[in-house]
């Protein structure tokens, strides 16, 4: 009795709160882009990753004939889902009932009111006892002062290392300098990114002590999932975090170290063998394996490094041979629920999401669509896939390194829109890329950074860094002396 008035109560709240999201209008017939509105019109519309609507489409179409109780029709369409959180603010009413996003976007949809939190017990019990410890920490967020779960993850990802196995061994693959060696064999640059944004340069800035896993960086640690609240802490200011800048800084002004994909595009810089290897995700795979061809294509962890006695000069708690690996965010796609949706949909989206993310479709996503399962305990089950011949070699160590690489890395923590904003879109990519490069930032207008090469800069450099993902904004001064809180 308590559960169903906890329930009754919740979706009262709900619907006081629709206008924020465009609750008001009515939903036209018609196909699959039509908007779902509050009107019901008996079809439950779900977003995905475009890779993956004919599987989905699949699935939801097997689940309504095996309940005829169901009630709806299920219309899936594919979607960019890295796009998907821009469309839904901007116009909720034009969103699908049920969409997809990475696990960085809850804060921001459950601020905007354009989420329902999740309050079916049983969704709710299965997604605690089926997911790590990890994506629980990040799946919520804050309505009326009271936590809720919005996200249910779905598909697991991490960044990790293609690479060219004409040029490499697999030895070679495991470490920075092994790749170094094989570009000096080859006449070519060792290693690429695919963007020089905030996420994909989180192999330099969340490498890990490979004895311990330690880093003195922090993102937002104790932040409060809910708009206006506290930013937590942040620090990008430690020994081992201007050690590795520096060690990168190396490695970038070395012939055959690192370099930034060309004009062209990375793709472009693998197939011509203008690099070994190329630092991406899995959802780069069809293009990585394009550049190079399947029986060239070798995946695995994004390699180790050894700090140098120049890059360890003058600072007190790193030392030169100390090894680290490169970093990454560990996240989750999430399904969630658009508050703009019918509220007579709300229990049947939740069933059909328990559904959707259930063990057993996880693992026949993983197989059909190569999409890697979030659950505890995937990693069996993708290696009894690989064992029983059921997919490819490339197709296996793709999710394999996913899963491992998890143990390396953070999931997101940007529980709110402005936390993810002020990370990704304050220019802190851009100072760290001139950084690497050496270089003066900004490189027109009023010089805050004149030069980048020396101690005093690249300190002053990471306290900009952490300054922006702090406050959004460039500090006015800089403190007398550093490492200083920002």
């Amino acid at each position: 009795m308590k559960k169903r008035l906890a329930l009754l109560l919740v979706i009262s709240m709900l619907l006081t709160l629709l206008a924020g999201c465009g609750g008001g209008s009515s939903a036209p017939s018609g196909g699959s882009d039509a908007p779902s509105g509050q009107a019901d019109d008996g079809i439950i519309r779900v977003w995905v990753g475009e890779e993956s609507a004919e599987f989905y489409q699949k699935v939801c179409d097997e689940y309504v004939a095996a309940h005829p109780d169901f009630g709806y029709k299920v219309e899936v369409k594919g979607m960019d889902t890295g796009s998907v959180a821009g469309t839904i603010t901007n116009d909720p009413t034009a969103a699908a009932d049920i969409y997809t996003v990475a696990h960085d976007n809850i804060g921001k949809l459950a601020a905007t009111k354009c989420a329902k939190p999740i309050t079916d017990q049983a969704l709710i019990d299965q997604v605690l006892a089926e997911n790590p410890d990890s994506f629980k920490t990040v799946i919520y967020s804050t309505l009326n002062d009271k936590q809720y779960l919005y996200g249910v993850p779905y598909i697991s990802q991490a960044l990790f290392l293609y690479y060219n196995k004409e040029l490499a061994t697999p030895e070679e693959a495991q470490s920075f300098e092994g790749l170094r060696e094989a570009a000096a064999r080859a006449n070519c640059k060792a290693i690429t990114v695919t963007s020089d944004d905030g996420f994909n340069m989180s192999f330099a800035l969340l490498a890990t002590k490979t004895s311990d896993h330690s880093t003195t960086v922090k993102l937002y640690e104790g932040a409060e999932s809910v708009s206006g609240g506290s930013k937590g802490v942040c620090n990008c200011q430690g020994d081992d975090t201007v050690a590795i800048v520096r060690w990168l800084q190396a490695y970038a002004a070395d012939p055959n170290g690192f370099k930034w994909a060309s004009s062209d595009g990375w793709d472009a810089d693998f197939r011509n063998k203008g690099v070994v290897a190329v630092i991406g995700g899995a959802w780069k795979f069809k293009e990585a394996m394009a550049s190079v061809g399947e029986s060239n294509l070798g995946i695995a962890l994004i390699p180790t490094f050894k700090l140098t006695p120049e890059s360890v000069e003058g600072l007190s708690s790193v030392s030169a041979g100390d090894e680290y690996r490169g970093g990454t965010f560990a996240d989750c796609k999430c399904f969630m629920i658009n508050a703009n949706s019918a509220s007579s949909k709300y229990a049947k989206e939740q069933e059909l999401i328990k559904y959707l993310s259930s063990k057993d479709v996880q693992n026949a996503s993983y197989q059909e669509v190569m999409n890697v399962p979030a659950y505890v305990g995937a990693a069996d089950f993708i290696k009894s896939c690989f064992d029983a011949g059921k997919v490819s070699e490339s197709e296996y160590m793709l999710a394999a390194m996913q899963v491992a690489m998890a143990e390396w890395g953070i999931p997101q923590p940007f529980v709110t829109g402005t936390l993810n904003t002020y990370y990704y879109s304050k220019n802190g990519p851009s100072v760290f890329r001139a950084m690497i490069d050496k270089t003066a930032y900004p490189t027109t207008g009023d010089q805050i950074l004149t030069e980048t090469e020396s101690l005093e800069s690249i300190r002053k450099g990471l306290y900009l860094i952490e300054y922006l993902w702090m406050h959004g904004v460039a500090p006015k001064e800089f403190p007398a002396s550093l490492p200083t809180p920002a």
